[in-house]
């Protein structure tokens, strides 16, 4: 039953694993299908390959330091794909200990929200379109009225 609950998340997911120091491990073909990368070019490099410029270092710290202290991290994250498009995943870090409580490598499952994002962003930008459009009518009504 454990190998159809892995297949379930490895199916609908993009999942990767890393060692301590943040080395590929493991990634599924969900991964490899959003970043554009094959399992061959990530495997044995740092997640980072896929990390995008625009994110802040800060953002990265405190994932590290909550991964570290052995808790969960939560975060929509923004990353870069390997033709250079960005890419957004609701993303959730474990940590995976061994028997003596130590950490033993980590896995990330993510789930795809990109059109989601570029949505929010496009209602974002329409609703700044219409808010200075209503602001040049008003303007133009009192000129109007005050003719």
């Amino acid at each position: 039953m454990l190998q159809q609950y892995q297949e379930a998340i490895e199916n609908s997911n993009t999942v990767s694993k890393t060692d301590v120091n943040g080395i590929i491990t493991f990634v599924n073909d969900e991964f490899c299908k959003i970043s554009g990368y094959s399992k061959e070019e990530l495997l044995g490099k740092n997640h980072n390959i896929v990390r995008h410029s625009d994110v802040p270092a800060s953002k990265f710290k405190l994932l590290w330091q909550t991964i570290k202290a052995k808790k969960i991290y939560k975060s929509t994250v923004k990353n870069r794909a390997k033709n250079g498009s960005a890419f957004y995943v609701n993303t959730t870090v474990i940590p995976i200990l061994n028997k003596k409580g130590e950490i033993e490598e980590f896995i990330a499952i993510r789930y795809d929200v990109t059109q989601e994002i570029f949505y929010k962003h496009s209602l974002e930008k329409k609703r700044e379109n219409l808010k200075f459009s209503m602001q040049i009518s008003k303007r133009e009504l009192k000129q109007k009225q005050k003719s």
